[in-house]
């Protein structure tokens, strides 16, 4: 216990993770390519639907967006106010939006089904955020990438030992993820936009966690 104790940070950021990965590999497999986690690919697609005089597509971008920004601006709010419980909060609402991505039937428009997980996804990102002082997201993988490769490439010449924890930090965190996908590939292979509802567990675990260990 005094283990998990003292290691409770990074273990519920590797907890993140693994959700991260389950809801990535949901939202490209299940949802049409698109991934829910980001909004550049949104902003490109909103441009070309403007350019296009598309009303529908451009419409739904921009709602994706919206909800989106909502969400940011939410847990930020939520985190000021009520730092001790922005946690559960997160979780809870993250919950309730795995709930619903996986009533939405598959025919519908796959940006539209994905609502749901773009404010998971932005709520996420902004609560949990930072373990042991290194900004790592638990959503998608491009900057712990960079991160590991720079950390391992100053280790290697300076011989900073804290350059190799960090590179080991940001290595568990992306081999997490990545577990995340794999499973979450076959949890979705089998029960297809249902298969969102397997987050259930890891978020579940999650908010026990802190109940454990405390909020902070």
């Amino acid at each position: 216990m005094n283990w998990i104790k003292k290691n409770k940070e990074e273990l519920l950021h590797q907890n993140m993770a693994f959700i991260g990965g389950i809801t990535g590999i949901y939202a490209i497999t299940v949802r049409g390519g698109n991934f829910g986690a980001a909004q550049t690919a949104n902003l490109i697609g909103l441009v070309i639907n403007f350019v296009s005089k598309d009303l529908f597509g451009f419409s739904v971008r921009l709602l994706v967006l919206l909800i989106y920004v909502i969400s940011i601006v939410s847990s930020y709010l939520i985190s000021v106010r009520f730092p001790s419980y922005k946690k559960y909060i997160c979780l809870i609402v993250e919950s309730v939006c795995a709930l619903l991505a996986g009533f939405i039937p598959s025919e519908t428009n796959p940006l539209l089904a994905l609502c749901p997980i773009f404010a998971l996804s932005a709520f996420q990102w902004q609560i949990f955020t930072e373990s042991k002082h290194y900004n790592s997201s638990t959503l998608f993988s491009t900057n712990n990438i960079k991160q590991m490769i720079l950390s391992w490439t100053n280790y290697l010449i300076h011989g900073d030992f804290e350059q190799k924890r960090k590179a080991l930090f940001f290595m568990r965190t992306l081999l997490t993820f990545h577990i995340g996908i794999l499973v979450g590939f076959f949890v979705v292979k089998f029960w297809g936009e249902k298969g969102i509802w397997f987050a259930l567990l890891p978020l579940a675990s999650a908010f026990l966690y802190i109940f454990v260990t405390g909020s902070e």
